[in-house]
């Protein structure tokens, strides 16, 4: 984030001075998000391989991080406004700008830089949808609540130059601010918006809703107290991160370091001259199936010894669980909604959810922050489309619902219906609509049914739902 460039853009504002949290902080969570972390590059061992090789990574920071995303936004969250016309507006463009295909990515990055960004602009009477990781957006102000200002830095290139713009959204008003340069690593000179845009330099929506929502994971932030800047998840774990792709590269190189060996007598080997270098080459010749001719009488030298060893995989399994363990302790999760274990696996949202466990309550934490988000999102589109006049000027009320998709087996739900049916707190139609999973005709058509076979059979419908109970054989 180029600070310097928006206190240059707009001098007039205070612009909070934090860019050492971006280069000290963000972009370290992003470079392990990446897989690309400080200790990435481990020194190779043996007499003559001197030099780095990659470790083998677990990645476990990205990992983390989807499974935060899915157990937050598995298109779980239902959007209702008490008007027509803007619920199906609302559903248009949300459709329209990829909001649901958009959301989980962008919600798992946000786990692991701290925070992002949406923002809603205007572009050919239009409603547009940006998406933005935290390294490209800067809080300017903010209240007790919520951050109410912010700057957003995009770059682009055309005609062989690149161009700046720097943008500062306040309270339903945007302006913009465009720069040109000869290089990527200056900000150049001032020019006008026309060059790149079609737009004006200022854009005012007559509204105090803020044309973006910040949202930044529920971790109280012990790096930088004094702005609203989120932390990522894995922030205070990273030796722990750093600990499971030691694991892992110890687990990937036993299968390499522990891989079948021999030992020959020495009388095995035979000599070749290397074509390229001219030295005298040492080896066995394994492909020799006839004989090999030795000069010893000694039976022992004349042994070929396998000296393989055994792999120690279940211990790095063990570890590697233990340390994951770990992890979920350090970022609110359960033990063991992480697991490298084929058989067990990460937990689902179901389990998550039918428990009262350290998980759920993070992830309602989290869903409680992104419900504020996903509200000015929802004010925020309203407001261009009054703006634009795709939709008329009203009072309205937003409705942001989240279904924990728990999962219940056929008897289970089965069950669940006899037990409501009996205690006159479900109807008979309702009960087979839900069990059978049919529309009400045909539950209706299924009850006559039902009730034509009790005659003949001499069980009433109420018997049936009570199993039987009051059936009495002759």
């Amino acid at each position: 984030m180029d600070i310097q460039a928006i206190k240059q853009a707009f001098p007039q504002r205070n612009i909070p001075l934090v860019g050492s949290y971006y280069s000290e902080y963000i972009e370290k969570w992003k470079k392990i998000f990446e897989n690309n972390p400080p200790w990435k590059k481990v020194k190779k061992g043996g007499l003559y391989k001197k030099g780095t090789r990659d470790m083998n990574t677990l990645n476990a920071a990205k990992v983390l991080c989807d499974c935060f995303s899915e157990l937050t936004f598995s298109e779980q969250c239902e959007i209702t406004i008490d008007d027509d016309e803007y619920q199906k507006y609302i559903n248009e463009e949300l459709e329209r700008n990829g909001f649901w295909d958009n959301m989980p990515e962008l919600i798992s990055n946000a786990y692991a830089l701290g925070g992002c960004a949406i923002k809603v602009y205007e572009k050919i009477a239009k409603p547009r949808i940006n998406y933005v990781h935290a390294d490209k957006f800067l809080p300017v102000s903010w209240t007790g609540k919520t951050v109410t200002d912010g700057s957003f830095v995009t770059v682009s290139q055309k005609n062989g130059r690149y161009y700046t713009l720097i943008e500062m959204e306040s309270s339903g008003k945007v302006e913009y601010k465009l720069f040109k340069s000869e290089t990527r690593s200056t900000l150049g000179v001032p020019c006008k918006l026309s060059e790149l845009y079609n737009c004006d330099d200022v854009t005012n929506y007559g509204t105090d809703v803020p044309m973006f929502a910040y949202f930044k994971p529920c971790v109280s932030n012990n790096a930088e107290y004094d702005t609203p800047l989120g932390m990522s998840i894995y922030a205070n774990a990273i030796d722990t991160l750093k600990a499971l792709d030691v694991a892992f590269d110890s687990f990937s190189r036993e299968f390499e370091l522990g891989k079948k060996r021999i030992i020959v007598p020495s009388s095995a080997i035979q000599t070749v001259v290397d074509t390229n270098t001219g030295n005298l080459v040492k080896y066995f010749d394994s492909d020799d199936e006839a004989f090999v001719a030795l000069k010893s009488d000694d039976k022992d030298n004349l042994k070929i010894t396998d000296n393989t060893v055994e792999l120690r995989v279940q211990e790095h399994v063990s570890a590697i669980n233990a340390l994951l363990n770990v992890l979920c302790f350090q970022v609110g999760l359960s033990p063991g909604t992480l697991s490298f274990d084929a058989v067990q696996g990460m937990k689902t949202a179901t389990e998550v959810i039918s428990q009262d466990s350290k998980t759920a309550r993070t992830i309602k934490s989290n869903k409680n922050l992104l419900t504020e988000a996903i509200e000015t999102v929802i004010h925020a589109l309203i407001a261009v489309g009054v703006h634009t006049g795709a939709i008329s000027r009203k009072n309205y009320e937003v409705t942001i619902g989240w279904k924990d998709n728990i999962v219940i087996d056929d008897n289970t739900l089965i069950d669940n219906n006899i037990k409501l049916v009996q205690a006159g707190l479900k109807s008979k139609v309702k009960a087979i609509m839900e069990v059978q999973k049919c529309d009400e005709e045909t539950a209706l058509k299924e009850l006559e049914r039902i009730t034509k076979e009790a005659q003949i059979t001499g069980l009433s419908v109420d018997d049936f739902m009570n199993g039987g109970e009051n059936y009495d054989e002759a």
